[in-house]
């Protein structure tokens, strides 16, 4: 009977010292992970409170506890393409497939005929091979490379992942990961379509062509790119940075041009800590850009006694000007949104800083074009009822596209280009087309805007 019970005494205290060191280690497995577990948590649910929220969970998780750094941009634009396309509707997916598939080919077999009927004029044209080309490439290239690098630098500071432990070189490196798969794709693209242009017009060595392209669009791409992510220390000091604070008690600098009710609404859209304007190498090269261009084009005009050079560079001026500087963002917010304020009284509010730019820049070469000659006071009077309506239909394409700038700006260049070249066969009334496009873009900014 002794014996039992010691036996017993000696199993009982053995299946509680196992119990106990399975309890010693569960602890310690729970202690290990809960900086992970809340750091995730809080994660997630920063991500579901953004208003673009795209699901990061499988992204974030290995079966080894670690996370995916590298591709965590690339996975965002992606899911973000196809919530897009699961979010369209099917009628509206079949008309913008076959619409556009069509224009496409339209478009494609236009151009064939017109290289072939200018193939021999093509080839022989020396200085558009060695200068133009790849001028045009390198050009293409940079402004391709600064606008990827800053979609995805975007996503890599994305709100709903500033609760990640990443630190701003592993941001850089999503970022720069993700911009260069896109300059890839970009670049074959680029290097296909010079190469196939060589063999329509029946250019020597089109292969040889071809990758020259890819060269020199890959040359622009590179530079522009690796600039754009090196200065993404900028995104993080701007986050930390009081965006309410007057430096020097200054009045603000847009004060008197952004008051206007609802108040800020530009310094808001640009950015801006309540309309005091940062001064930066971008904005100071810029401005010296365009002036250059202005005094250039109206000493042509004052000189030759011709208003066109200074009319054309106040219309192409203007336009860029208002290109680079609207911005139609907040017409999503439900800030915005739910403000007793209609679209189109917001629109014309974000529109309106912009257009006084433009116009003021447009000026300077519109009074040089009069005053050279005064006689064809028609010409510069023509370029800014022009420069009013292009404006005019660039704020709506911004407004569609309010959130890609250059989703915008790549739809109105490539509408203007395909409008201007039919409009050589077809005459004006292809402008009835374009008109009905800016409308229809309109009608769903505005219904975007009431019903979400």
């Amino acid at each position: 009977m002794n014996n039992a019970m010691t036996a017993v005494r000696t199993v009982t205290t053995s299946l509680q010292a196992t119990m106990q060191d399975c309890l010693l280690s569960a602890l310690r497995n729970v202690s290990a992970k809960f900086a992970h577990g809340r750091l995730r948590a809080t994660a997630l649910l920063a991500a579901q409170s953004s208003p673009t929220y795209v699901d990061i969970q499988p992204v974030c998780d290995c079966d080894d506890g670690t996370m995916r750094h590298d591709r965590l941009v690339l996975t965002l634009l992606r899911r973000e393409l196809s919530a897009g396309l699961r979010s369209t509707r099917r009628r509206d997916l079949v008309w913008i497939v076959a619409g556009g598939g069509a224009l496409f080919a339209y478009a494609v077999a236009d151009i064939v005929v017109a290289l072939q009927a200018a193939s021999v004029t093509l080839r022989q044209a020396q200085m558009m091979w060695t200068v133009g080309l790849p001028a045009a490439l390198l050009l293409l290239g940079a402004f391709t490379g600064c606008a990827l690098a800053r979609l995805c630098l975007s996503r890599a500071f994305a709100p709903f992942l500033r609760a990640l432990p990443l630190s701003l070189v592993e941001r850089r490196r999503m970022a720069a990961t993700a911009a260069c798969v896109l300059g890839v794709l970009t670049t074959f693209i680029v290097a296909a379509a010079v190469g196939l242009g060589c063999l329509v017009i029946a250019k020597p060595l089109a292969q040889a062509w071809g990758l020259g392209a890819a060269i020199l669009f890959g040359a622009g791409f590179c530079t522009t790119a690796v600039l754009r992510l090196r200065s993404a220390r900028d995104l993080v000091n701007t986050d930390t940075a009081d965006p309410v604070s007057v430096r020097g008690g200054r009045k603000p600098l847009l004060g008197a041009f952004d008051r206007s009710t609802p108040t800020w609404t530009s310094s808001w859209a640009w950015g801006l800590p309540a309309g005091h304007v940062t001064l930066s190498w971008r904005l100071a090269g810029a401005a010296v850009l365009f002036g250059l261009g202005a005094a250039i084009s109206a000493s042509i005009s004052l000189v030759r006694h011709d208003a066109v050079p200074a009319a054309m560079a106040g219309l192409t001026g203007g336009l860029l000007i208002f290109m680079l500087s609207a911005r139609f963002h907040p017409l999503g917010s439900p800030v915005l949104r739910t403000a007793p304020l209609g679209f189109t009284r917001a629109w014309l509010r974000l529109t309106r800083l912009p257009l006084q730019l433009s116009v003021a820049y447009f000026l300077l070469p519109a009074g040089a074009a009069l005053a050279a000659e005064p006689s064809a006071w028609a010409m510069p009077l023509a370029s800014g009822f022009w420069l009013l309506a292009l404006n005019g239909a660039y704020a709506v394409f911004a407004a569609y596209f309010m959130t890609a700038p250059f989703v915008a700006v790549l739809s109105f260049l490539s509408a203007i280009a395909y409008t201007s070249y039919e409009s050589l066969e077809y005459g004006r009334t292809v402008l009835i087309g374009f008109a009905a496009l800016v409308l229809f873009l309109w009608h769903r900014a505005q219904r975007r805007y009431r019903h979400g």
